[in-house]
């Protein structure tokens, strides 16, 4: 089996992306924002991965066509859920409406749970590891593996999981019926961000910020369009600074928990001299290494499945058809004696170790190609037609911000089948219900 350079594969990638970006334009235009967020991650990902900053291991050319099977197809599907958007659009009432999820009193109720919750974990944590070990020693709590976790209470667990839509709704002006003024958002947004970081791991703080920015482009597309007359948040500007700023400081939020549990990237022989001394080697391999490691996934011929029980790191290159228990692993999983695909997939070693296959991997482990193929395009629909109807209600806007914000994730992670962004999905749909049936009684 012949490798394709990844510098020369990674281009011509690049450059049917921002055809089929374009193309969108003139044929698709209700879903140009969902696939110019999912092709631009793609394209700026790609030209990392071939810039040969990490000499990643090469990939045959049918691994790369399995890749180009899966980004196309997403544009395909958003192109027929913008059809169906625009059939909807046509015979319902998709009137202007405001995208406040909670009035001041609901979320005063989200704060005080998700308070609830993490005093408990904050509590259990010192109980078992101690003042001393949690500030000076953080690395030594996840150190404990996964059990860092196991004594704090699965109620609390479930009240964490508030953060992030909490964070967004704070961080996006206009979130809270009756509104919030900037002085109290602020700072219980910074509140709410260190309490996330003092979980020892980075997802709850980047799903977040990422369902911020995923809201704050909903807000973009819909200022384009507002006059000095309107909300001052709808003015162009304010979406765009306010991403700039959140970004910036969700980098240096990730660079500090990094340091903090000697989570700094390698610095091997494959990373170059350059990128290991910046100090983005952690960040630069948590965004490309998936690229790789789903294209050895789909050179893999290794049908065995992964070892269980021992130690929680396995290593190899295991690729058994999974037959729909990896994209359904957290609903399955609850079926006792039924097998599925563990969400932490075995290390692979791609010029550096990593466990991410990008969020074509459960797809692909399930139907291979034809998963692929079918899976993107399903989500590439879902979500257009949610962004292309958003006017609805708050509930369509905030569902649409959600999916939109795992987008930024697709060269890491697959998140739509993610317990975190399920359960945020069905807190959206609840606090919906609970805004629409206040608005009917005021």
């Amino acid at each position: 089996m012949n490798d394709v350079s990844n510098g020369l594969a990674a281009l011509i990638v690049v450059a049917l992306l921002i055809g089929l970006t374009v193309l969108t334009w003139f044929v698709a235009r209700r879903a140009f924002l969902p696939v110019a967020v999912h092709n631009g991650v793609w394209v700026v990902t790609l030209t990392l991965v071939g810039s040969g900053l990490i000499a990643y291991h090469g990939a045959s050319l049918a691994a790369w066509g399995v890749l180009v099977v899966g980004l196309a197809f997403f544009s395909v599907g958003a192109w027929g859920g913008a059809a169906l958007a625009s059939r909807t659009a046509r015979r319902a009432d998709l009137a202007p409406r405001d995208h406040a999820l909670v009035s001041r009193r609901t979320l005063l109720i989200l704060s005080g749970a998700y308070m609830l919750g993490f005093g408990t974990y904050l509590w259990t944590i010192i109980q078992r590891f101690g003042w001393e070990t949690f500030w000076l020693h953080p690395e030594r709590i996840r150190g404990a593996a996964e059990s860092y976790l196991a004594d704090v209470p699965i109620w609390a667990r479930l009240l964490m999981y508030v953060g992030p839509l909490l964070l967004a709704i704070l961080i996006v002006p206009g979130s809270v019926r009756g509104g919030l003024e900037w002085w109290w958002r602020v700072p219980a947004a910074v509140l709410l961000a260190v309490s996330m970081l003092a979980l020892l791991q980075r997802t709850n703080l980047f799903a977040g910020v990422l369902l911020a920015i995923g809201a704050l482009l909903l807000l973009y597309g819909r200022a384009r369009g507002a006059d000095a007359s309107g909300a001052w948040y709808r003015r162009p500007w304010v979406p765009v600074v306010v991403i700039g700023v959140i970004g910036a400081a969700a980098l240096l939020a990730f660079q500090l928990l990094a340091g903090a549990l000697g989570k700094t990237g390698d610095v091997g022989e494959n990373v170059s001299p350059g990128l290991a001394s910046s100090g983005l080697s952690s960040p630069f391999i948590y965004l490309t290494a998936g690229v790789p490691a789903f294209l050895s996934l789909v050179d893999s011929t290794n049908g065995a499945w992964p070892p269980v029980g021992g130690s929680r790191l396995v290593y190899g290159d295991y690729n058994p058809q999974t037959f729909g228990t990896a994209f359904f692993e957290p609903i399955l999983s609850v079926v006792p004696g039924l097998r599925t695909w563990t969400p932490s997939a075995p290390f692979v070693d791609v010029g550096t170790l990593t466990n991410v296959y990008t969020w074509l991997e459960p797809f692909y482990r399930d139907w291979r190609v034809i998963g692929v193929a079918v899976g993107v395009a399903l989500i590439g629909a879902l979500v257009t037609y949610l962004y292309a109807t958003r006017k609805a209600s708050p509930t369509r806007w905030w569902l649409a911000a959600l999916l939109l914000s795992t987008f930024f994730l697709v060269t890491f992670a697959q998140k739509t089948n993610n317990t975190l962004y399920l359960v945020t999905a069905a807190i959206v749909v609840v606090l919906g219900a609970v805004n629409a049936r206040g608005q009917r009684r005021t």
